[in-house]
């Protein structure tokens, strides 16, 4: 018997289970659905905020990164820290104006706030594009760690496919209250299995972190340098400075990330979770540590098997038991993200698309309906993207954030400034994401040193508050001062 396989199973069968007893008795209208009734208070809200940014990138990414970049890893430390920051301003006068407002969605917020249901269809269209790599981060994680805890008995596609019925079937039945109350049994296992798994290996191997360090240093002399030095040169200060400031703006832009934030009881517990969430940068910089050690306790992966950091280490250095328990929880931790993600990616187009353009007498119900639908549509086109392309995971995750960074303007302007106008934000938003995917498909990332993508969120502002000043602001663009913040 493979007991990493049966760990793993049954850790993601009872995550089933919770995910469809999520549901309880509740009738599911639209707004139950997508934003559960916007009822949690602090500790759901908190663990469902750790279920969505805490992913296979923890898991997978962070480790692999470290084990191939080195130094440059720690970016990852600074932007997180950055984001709940910002986060603590911003996400509370945007969660009192998407109550005020009944908004379900990020495009709805563009609907509302610009009064056109087109501009909240250019977000919906925006927002499903770029969340489409992040899921299939999630689903590539999920194949890897599978495949690796049972030495190949089980393909990364299979693994894949299984995740794609189950995560599909109970966010179909129980939407954004099976991701929240998944998230709590996703986050135990991930906090204690990093915690064995961070300390343990590299004291075993070396002693002390202090040890392992040292022991980098000597084999890789300047790999651990910040900024970095990668054989190309592309990794110095001005990539980390506009990689560390693109993320820490990015990090709440996602869809899913506006939807969990509707989902709060209170401005009170957002800002409460801006202030507990960065005790979850220990558990990231403890996989750094596993990064480092893997890189010489088994050298010698390279591109996107780097990947599989982590998994080699702990099979390598753990009982059958523990990498079972750590194949579950990296499981969950893409299975939870997911299901959030495509959540928020079906909503978008059964709300902003089907209602919006092409049926605006559709009722609640129909909109549902249509949402549920594109569930199984949105996790299809993912799943197929995830094997027909697999590539290396961080990468994937910059990709989305320079996505969807390019919010990032529009819904800060709105907020702070009365004269944002529609036509500067479309016009910010087109350019914008136009340089992202001319930058990054065509190659041209990093440009000049810095983040390609942070150099379309620059060209975005300036066009945005360009724009918004040739073209002033309709009666139905101003946004009413309770909703900024004080001062």
């Amino acid at each position: 018997m493979n007991l990493p396989l049966v760990i793993t199973a049954v850790i993601v069968g009872v995550a089933v289970i919770i995910g469809f007893a999520a549901h309880g008795r509740t009738t599911m209208g639209i707004e139950d659905w997508s934003v559960a009734g916007r009822r949690y208070g602090g500790l759901l809200l908190w663990v469902l905020a750790a279920g969505e940014i805490y992913t296979t990138f923890t898991y997978l990414g962070a480790a692999g990164y470290a084990y191939a970049n080195g130094g440059p890893v720690f970016y990852i430390l600074g932007y997180g820290a950055l984001a709940y920051v910002i986060s603590f301003f911003l996400l509370p006068p945007l969660w009192r104006y998407a109550k005020r407002n009944g908004l379900l969605t990020q495009a709805d917020y563009f609907t509302s706030r610009f009064g056109s249901r087109w501009v909240g269809a250019l977000a919906a269209v925006v927002g499903v594009v770029f969340v489409v790599p992040y899921g299939t981060l999630q689903l590539e994680g999920l194949g890897d760690i599978v495949t690796t805890v049972t030495s190949g008995k089980v393909t990364s596609a299979t693994a894949m496919l299984v995740a794609f019925g189950l995560t599909a079937l109970f966010v179909f039945t129980s939407g954004l209250r099976a991701a929240a109350w998944t998230s709590v049994l996703k986050d135990a296992l991930l906090v204690i299995t990093v915690l064995i798994v961070g300390i343990a290996l590299p004291l075993k191997y070396f002693g002390s972190f202090s040890g392992l360090l040292n022991a980098v240093n000597h084999a890789h002399p300047g790999d651990l340098a910040v900024p970095g030095s990668s054989p190309d040169g592309s990794l110095g200060v001005g990539w980390l400075v506009s990689t560390i400031a693109l993320t820490s703006m990015g990090f709440y832009m996602y869809p899913h990330a506006f939807m969990a934030t509707y989902s709060a009881r209170s401005s009170k517990a957002i800002r409460r979770n801006a202030t507990f969430l960065p005790f979850y940068q220990v558990l990231l910089l403890l996989m750094f540590y596993v990064g480092f050690a893997a890189l010489l306790v088994v050298p010698g992966l390279k591109g996107s098997d780097t990947n599989f950091a982590l998994l080699d280490l702990v099979k390598k250095g753990e009982p059958p038991a523990i990498t079972g328990l750590v194949g579950g929880a990296g499981a969950l931790a893409a299975i939870v993200p997911a299901a959030a993600i495509v959540l928020a990616a079906s909503t978008l187009i059964g709300r902003n698309i089907y209602r919006d353009l092409i049926r605006p007498s559709a009722s609640p119900a129909s909109v549902l309906r249509v949402s549920r639908v594109f569930v199984l549509v949105v996790m299809a086109f993912s799943l197929w993207v995830a094997i027909a392309s697999p590539g290396l995971i961080a990468n994937l995750l910059l990709t989305a954030y320079d996505g969807v960074t390019q919010f990032f303007p529009a819904v800060v302007l709105s907020l702070l400034w009365r004269r944002t106008s529609r036509a500067g934000v479309v016009a910010g938003l087109v350019v914008g994401v136009g340089l992202v995917l001319f930058l990054v498909i065509g190659g041209h990332d990093p440009l000049w040193g810095m983040n390609a993508g942070f150099v379309a969120l620059v060209a975005n502002a300036v066009v945005t508050v360009a724009g918004s000043l040739l073209v002033p602001a309709r009666a139905s663009d101003e946004v009413m001062a309770e909703y900024a913040p004080a001062g």
